[in-house]
This record gives structure tokens, C-alpha cells and sequence, in this order.
């Protein structure tokens, strides 16, 4: 009998990562936005300045990315279908969803997904 997965734990976990990333966005935009205003008159620091806020920026969608893949699990929790592969619907694998619980695809299926099949 395969081990059954502890939705309210999962759903906390969730909802933690949430949180963290939604700090995280906010910081990243507060430093786009005060490294945006300063005036620096010195090219190189204007260069600086301008990676400074293009990382922001990528660490800003990467976890943008990553909170619409929470959001997306948590509506799974929500309507029974969480714990299930996407894709094939089979059950994805125990250890897969404690290590990535917002997991949308089973091992082979993200495989698949990696190399741009699905």
C-alpha cells in the first residue's frame, strides 16, 4: 500500500513558499525601484546599476514563475486532484512531491516535458 500524502502539511508548506516568495518579489522590485531613481552620473556605475536591476528583474520572474506553479497545486489541493500527474494523470511518485510539492508532472512526464515533448 502505497504511503498517502498529508494535504493539510502540504497545504502549509505551500503556502509558506508563497509567502517567501512574495517577500522576495516585493524586495526585488522596492531595489529595481530605488536603484532606478538614484542619479549616477559615472557610466560604469550606471552599468552596474543597470545589471543590478536586470538580475532584480529575472529573480523577479523566475519567482513569479515558481508562484504560479504554488498557486496552480494549491487549486489542485483544493479540487482533489493533487498528487497526480497533469499530463497522464497517474499518480506522481511519493518522494518527488516532499521534495517539489508544487510538482505538476511525473518523473517521466517532466522528462518529457525537459526535452520539449509535451
Amino acid at each position: 500500500m502505497a504511503p498517502t500524502i498529508d494535504l493539510e502539511a502540504t497545504r502549509r508548506q505551500l503556502a509558506t513558499k508563497r509567502e517567501e516568495l512574495l517577500e522576495g518579489v516585493s524586495r526585488a522590485r522596492e531595489m529595481g525601484a530605488v536603484e532606478g531613481e538614484a542619479g549616477v552620473p559615472d557610466i560604469a556605475d550606471r552599468a552596474t546599476n543597470a545589471f543590478q536591476r536586470e538580475f532584480s528583474f529575472s529573480v523577479s520572474e523566475n519567482e513569479a514563475r515558481m508562484l504560479k506553479l504554488i498557486e496552480e497545486a494549491i487549486k489542485r489541493l483544493e479540487n482533489g486532484t493533487y498528487g497526480h500527474c497533469t499530463h497522464c494523470d497517474e499518480p506522481i511518485e511519493q518522494p518527488r512531491l516532499q521534495a517539489i510539492p508544487w510538482a505538476r508532472y511525473c518523473i517521466s512526464c517532466q522528462e518529457m516535458q525537459d526535452r520539449g515533448e509535451i
